[in-house]
């Protein structure tokens, strides 16, 4: 049975109040930490909150599943990277395969 890391409860029931996973309903975000307005999320109802359920982290390229997580610094990331792909997870053997396909970066000139 999969759990919540933050509040243990398992796959497809409500978080326990002020657990770090929970999302807002109405802006997705993180519902502790969100902008949306404070007595609006007070005023949830159960019915109205998120069940939790694991979504994996894939690789935007290849889908690998929770793909190990590596950093590069940013202006490598940039210089090799499409700019589609620059805010997605992509794992090291996609990344290594973006620096060979755009040695000298993907801005052609």
């Amino acid at each position: 049975m999969v759990r919540c890391h933050d509040c243990d409860v398992e796959e497809g029931q409500l978080h326990i109040l002020g657990c770090d996973m929970e999302r807002c309903p109405m802006c997705l975000g993180q519902l502790i930490s969100c902008d949306c307005p404070s007595d609006l999320k007070e005023m949830l109802r159960d019915g109205d909150r998120i069940p939790w359920v694991q979504i994996p982290v894939l690789c935007a390229l290849c889908g690998e599943v929770f793909p190990e997580f590596f950093n590069v610094p940013d202006e490598e990331w940039k210089k090799h990277v499409i700019p589609p792909l620059q805010n997605k997870v992509l794992c090291r053997s996609c990344f290594e395969k973006q620096k060979k396909l755009f040695p000298n970066g993907w801005r052609m000139q």
